[in-house]
């Protein structure tokens, strides 16, 4: 055995049938993202949505930078203005067009008086800025240090110390406004140009929620306690270009974790439920749930009542050193 090697190194026939399986699902994974992402052109109404996200995204931002002049993003607002033309023609106004306009007024607010050509802009704002008004926000405003510090202030690192996974659970229902404000709190993370393209399919209903879990073969011992689980999925619809073909992933991931704080405010627990299969697998459970096929299985979380009492691993973190690293050597630029 070579030194570079921990175990002996798997027979040539095993190789091979490991890395035909391995180009097969990624193969399925490229062919999924093409059919469902606007690679190449807008092919679907989310598609639209998730460019109408991502161009008010860039205006939103845009104009919250503290040295943003008059201009900037013509060229994206122009596009906004458009694809709203568009998306409304075909679908209606709804919830996507009326924080676009909003972002619009914004826009035509910062660089009123500016002596720019904002004709075809205001004149969609005027055709469609009163049209299913519901008081969506959009665009930019001002906030303090003191307002962020007051509601934010908390002792984080105690409140993520004590949230562990909890595979005990005290049977009963779980309350449905507590699942809707951490899906809330979820909503919250953070997403690629804002196009927030993650859903929660959760599941009550004990029949339903033992099928889901036959699926999943990390809850044994422990899933038929579960209050609920829920699949998290991120749609491949609102991804654009090939080198974004991994970013549902880091959306889905922030969003799962964000959900699992979420239960832990309300009092609840919860455990991640991993979902790393072969395509095969992953069919059974598209199949089962009723899933798009735009929409990337991230993870599950199983979730319920916690008991007064009970056991959960102690294994401590490992040391900090090992995560954090200050001030790292970088390497010179090139010419």
């Amino acid at each position: 055995m070579s030194g570079s090697l921990l175990e002996p190194r798997p027979s040539f026939s095993n190789q091979i049938r490991s890395l035909t399986i391995l180009f097969s699902n990624c193969f399925r994974d490229a062919r999924r993202f093409w059919r469902s992402s606007f690679t190449g052109y807008v092919k679907s109404r989310e598609n639209l949505r998730a460019r109408i996200a991502i161009s008010l995204h860039f205006l939103e931002y845009g104009n919250a930078l503290k040295d943003s002049v008059p201009g900037h993003g013509m060229d994206r607002a122009m596009m906004l203005a458009r694809d709203i033309e568009i998306y409304i023609e075909r679908f209606g106004s709804d919830a996507t067009t009326e924080i676009a306009l909003r972002t619009l007024e914004s826009y035509l607010a910062f660089n009123e008086g500016s002596g720019l050509d904002l004709s075809v802009i205001e004149e969609v704002v005027a055709r469609h800025g009163k049209s299913a008004f519901t008081g969506l926000k959009g665009g930019v405003e001002t906030v303090t240090a003191e307002e962020i510090r007051k509601k934010g202030m908390i002792d984080f690192l105690a409140f993520a110390e004590a949230r562990h996974s909890i595979r005990t659970y005290e049977k009963g229902e779980v309350p449905l406004a507590s699942i809707e404000n951490a899906v809330r709190a979820a909503q919250q993370s953070p997403s690629s140009c804002n196009r927030q393209t993650c859903r929660a399919y959760v599941f009550t209903d004990s029949e339903a929620v033992q099928k889901v879990l036959s699926l999943q073969n990390g809850n044994r011992g422990f899933g038929d306690q579960l209050g609920g689980v829920a699949i998290i999925t991120s749609n491949l619809s609102h991804w654009e270009n090939a080198h974004e073909r991994y970013q549902a992933w880091v959306d889905g991931g922030m969003f799962a974790m964000s959900f699992v704080y979420g239960l832990h405010a309300e009092g609840l627990g919860s455990v991640m439920l991993n979902w790393s299969v072969t395509h095969d697998q992953d069919e059974k459970l598209r199949k089962l749930a009723c899933l798009p096929e735009s929409d990337l299985v991230i993870t599950m979380v199983g979730f319920g009542l916690l008991p007064k009492e009970l056991k959960v691993p102690v294994s401590q973190r490992k040391p900090l050193d090992y995560a954090l690293f200050v001030n790292s050597p970088v390497a010179a630029s090139e010419n």
